[in-house]
């Protein structure tokens, strides 16, 4: 390391720094920006099949929720009809504004026609029709995507010649194996070209990597004192020659742990085998698929004894050389460990946060609509007369402390239990008739006979159950806010306590706006913990040593998806359900909601809908956020900046990774597609969020980012593979949403087998008497399934659901008995239409930039020409020692070296 300073210019050269952008952003084949509204997929694809795989995925997806959103719009009407009509049952109260284009309206209602008077089963039975169409056409389209990969890569892969088209991986060698014994072995197949034997090399490529980022930092800390100098500033001068002499002797530190680990020695990992034709690649890759995995060949063993596993190699710019090990079993097992400890205890905030929005929501009052609590011409006509038991609004108890109504209901409210209330509520209605109770003056003949606040409670008139206590609380709530105007709502929710005589609706209006702002804060919550979630996940990619970069993003893919999908949606579900069986079980499955009732689509529907709106901002804006205040720093900053070097590197493009992005995108077309059944509105949601996520990332790809690796299509693939299982998921709840005893259905059950389906809450209008607390909703056993089968709503999807089960299950089946038996039974490898590796021209060849005369093979390598470390850029930044002069190669030759030996200018001997 030379004391001198480098000599610099203090006048910034922006042309340079622009030039230096353009030479890594994303340009054409003329070095030309590509315009963001004027290109195509034939301008995007060059930049490799993953990305012109994701562009044309989005843009699928976009269309398919775009045509579904016109299918669900007859669904959508048919609940916005529901809720509206001037017969309606429901009032601004029963359901959120949400929750009103929901199947829940229709599980809510108590109406047995719909628009023009058709009959609400034949309706019903239609739109499980349409949603059954739908997931067929999702499958379609899926299947359709598959084909059209195959075909894409297959035309990419033959025309762009590169070292996986030549070359293998071999996995099992032993730890002395050496390059001679390995080109003698697989000589059987072919002439070979190259043959590069991989030594454990993580333990020093760490030190390395921190060493390249010190050298940086030191060449930053002489760029700055050469800048002091010449200003003359010799007390900041004297400052930073310190400061580098400080910085000098932690890379010699770190050279001195380099040292040691290079002279400690490594084993062999594996060996890249690269053929002379392609026809040896292919006689290797099938002499050892034709074996079976647990009977080797003779002539297959290395050495006659050692069993080789045979790879398709991967591209050598794809590679991770540090994490490149001999296989540790333990060790991969304890860091993939550590990685879903961690993500899932980010995840446990979340459940937190929904466990927090449960409990206040215990608290709520019935879900009564409130249209359906005093005489009206519905039919059936109500159970419940509020004004007849406590006549509130006539005794204007807002105002009045000493009405009695208000005296004797507040005695209620204040015993009622709030778990036992469901007992008498149906849909959205109050079933136990209570005529009975219903008299002139039974307000003030209550208070006469109730105790004092001071004494124990006897159970008001029902003293065998909570039915008027219920009854009470849910009168309440009706007549304050049907009653009372806004202006008192806001003063009586910031006054006193509830215990002033004129805050008699305060305790209403303080649920109400806790709700309102827990679902809020859940919302706020659910999107910074996606965010958390999603830097995770690429921490804990990296963390766990992939052996590549496409493997590293496959896993960061995947961990934000299964992440952000448990945090939007299966922890939502979780938490507010109920499941009789696992009574007691910690924290989950311990909600309110024992089926798919009004309240359940008020909260879990509602929260669902909601971050899937904020997600059509949060997730392109996420993306372009670094990118515009990147833009930010260069217009405020660039004119500031300290030297050339640092102004090039604000002139840096961003990186276009596609992890993150095929997680969210496959996150939110789960959610999408699982509750389309439950929520149609998540259809246009979907299409607008897809759509975004298009031209937000086209734009920022060609405007902002450095041209993106070579991404192949497994992400992809991965996406192809992953998403029948949301159809698979949306059918079977689907069954269970349509299924629903409150939603009306013609019942197919010759048999009798599913025995009472469930019960009209018109059945029990004739109930009377104090008979305690008795269910009297008529609704069936919670997992009694055949009375939901027998339902046609819900046989329609259960019928879909068999058959794509059966498909998944024989698709899983046959790839888990190919992984046990081997590749035996694939089909000859594939042999590329490509010349002779010898005949190759590389990459800074004049013959490279020529266009290929018609009618000859290409011949030019596209990336890397080898898969030596000094053949890769990338990493020659660690290895200065071996950088020529001006900085800008290295040497081919390699040194004699021990066997067990990593010569110190490249990993491969």
């Amino acid at each position: 390391m030379s004391d001198r300073l480098p000599d610099i210019n203090t006048k910034l050269d922006f042309d340079e720094a622009k030039a230096e952008w353009k030479r890594a952003a994303v340009t054409d084949i003329n070095g030309q920006y590509i315009s963001v509204c004027g290109s195509g997929y034939e301008d995007l694809e060059p930049l490799g099949p993953g990305i012109g795989l994701w562009f044309r995925t989005l843009k699928s997806l976009a269309l398919y929720f775009f045509l579904m959103t016109a299918l669900m719009a007859f669904v959508i009407y048919n609940a916005v009809y529901l809720y509206y009509n001037e017969d309606s049952d429901m009032d601004e109260d029963t359901m959120e504004v949400l929750a009103r284009v929901t199947t829940g309206v229709v599980a809510t209602t108590s109406q047995d026609k719909t628009v023009q008077g058709w009959d609400m089963r034949l309706v019903m039975l239609v739109i499980s029709c349409l949603d059954v169409f739908a997931i067929l056409c999702f499958l379609i389209m899926i299947a359709h995507l598959k084909r059209r990969q195959d075909a894409y890569v297959e035309e990419n892969d033959d025309a762009v010649v590169s070292l996986p088209d030549y070359s293998v991986v071999v996995w099992g060698i032993p730890k002395d194996a050496d390059e001679d014994s390995l080109i003698e072995h697989f000589s059987q197949f072919g002439e070979l070209a190259d043959c590069v034997v991989v030594r454990d090399l993580g333990k020093v490529m760490g030190p390395r990597i921190r060493r390249a980022g010190q050298l940086d930092v030191l060449k930053n800390m002489k760029i700055q004192a050469a800048a002091f100098e010449i200003k003359k500033q010799k007390r900041a001068l004297n400052v930073q020659l310190k400061r580098i002499d400080r910085q000098k002797k932690r890379v010699e530190k770190t050279n001195v742990k380099i040292e040691k680990k290079l002279d400690e020695g490594f084993d062999t990992v594996c060996a890249f085998m690269t053929f002379e034709e392609p026809e040896g690649r292919a006689a290797c890759v099938d002499a050892f698929n034709e074996q079976w995995s647990c009977c080797h060949k003779q002539e297959l063993l290395y050495r006659g004894k050692h069993k080789l596993r045979i790879k398709p190699a991967p591209e050598a710019s794809d590679i991770l050389w540090e994490n490149v090990l001999r296989k540790n079993a333990c060790a991969q097992l304890t860091r993939k460990f550590i990685s879903f400890l961690v993500i899932l205890v980010l995840c446990a905030a979340a459940v937190g946060v929904l466990v927090y929005a449960k409990d206040a929501a215990s608290n709520a009052a019935p879900a009564v609509s409130c249209a359906t609590v005093e005489p009206s011409d519905l039919d059936p006509a109500p159970a419940l007369h509020c004004s007849a038991i406590w006549d509130l609004a006539g005794e204007d108890a807002y105002n009045d402390p000493t009405s009695q109504a208000r005296l004797a209901i507040d005695k209620f409210v204040d015993n009622v239990a709030l778990d036992a209330c469901a007992n008498y509520i149906s849909g959205a209605e109050w079933i136990l008739p209570m005529d009975a109770y219903g008299a002139d003056g039974f307000a003030a003949a209550q208070n006469d006979a109730l105790p004092a606040t001071t004494e124990p409670w006897l159970g008001g008139f029902m003293s065998e159950s909570y039915a008027d206590e219920c009854a009470a609380l849910t009168c309440k709530k009706c007549y304050c806010v049907s009653s009372v105007d806004v202006t008192s709502m806001i003063m009586d929710y910031f006054a006193g306590s509830s215990a002033d005589s004129a805050n008699f609706c305060k305790e209403i209006y303080d649920q109400m706006a806790l709700e309102t702002s827990v679902l809020l804060g859940t919302i706020v919550m659910t999107t910074l913990t996606n965010m958390i979630l999603m830097s995770s996940a690429q921490v804990f990619s990296k963390f766990e040593r992939h052996k590549t970069i496409s493997a590293t993003e496959t896993n960061c893919a995947k961990y934000t998806f299964a992440a952000l999908l448990v945090n939007q949606a299966i922890v939502p579900v979780v938490i507010y359900s109920y499941i009789e069986a696992l009574e007691g079980f910690p924290v989950l499955f311990q909600g309110q909601y024992g089926d798919l009732e009004t309240a359940w689509y008020n909260k879990v529907m509602v929260t669902i809908i909601s971050t899937a709106i904020v997600n059509i901002v949060a997730f392109p804006l996420g993306a372009a956020l670094p990118n515009i205040a990147a833009a930010v720093s260069r217009f405020v900053f660039g004119c500031c900046a300290p030297s050339q070097k640092k102004l090039n590197e604000i002139y840096t493009p961003a990186e276009f990774s596609l992890a993150k992005r095929y997680g969210q995108m496959l996150c939110g077309l789960f959610y999408s597609i699982i509750f389309l059944c439950a929520a149609p509105p998540l259809a246009p949601a979907a299409a607008v969020l897809f759509f975004a996520m298009y031209l937000t990332d086209k734009w920022l790809l060609l405007k902002f980012s450095k041209r993106p690796p070579m991404y192949d299509h497994k992400l992809n693939a991965f996406f192809l593979k992953t998403a029948p299982y949301a159809a698979w998921t949306h059918l079977a709840l689907a069954c269970w949403a349509f299924g629903y005893y409150e939603i009306p259905s013609f019942i197919v059950d010759p048999g009798g087998l599913a025995g009472k389906v469930g019960v009209d809450a018109s059945a029990v209008t004739s109930a009377t008497g104090d008979g305690g607390d008795v269910d009297l909703s008529g609704k069936p056993a919670q997992f009694d399934f055949m009375a939901r089968l027998v339902r046609a709503n819900a046989l329609v999807p259960f019928v879909m659901f068999l058959i794509v089960t059966v498909a998944l299950f024989f698709a899983g089946l046959v790839e888990n008995i190919a992984s046990v038996f081997g590749n035996a039974c694939v089909g000859e490898e594939k042999v590329d239409e490509v010349p002779p590796f010898s005949d190759l021209i590389f990459a800074g060849d004049v013959r490279y930039d020529e266009p290929t005369k018609e009618g000859e093979l290409n011949n030019k390598l596209s990336g890397l020409r080898s898969y030596r470390l000094e053949d890769n850029p990338e990493y020659m930044k660690l290895f200065p020692e071996v950088l020529s002069a001006d900085g800008t190669g290295g040497t081919r030759e390699r040194p004699a070296t021990p066997a067990n030996k990593a010569p110190k200018a490249q990993n491969m001997v």
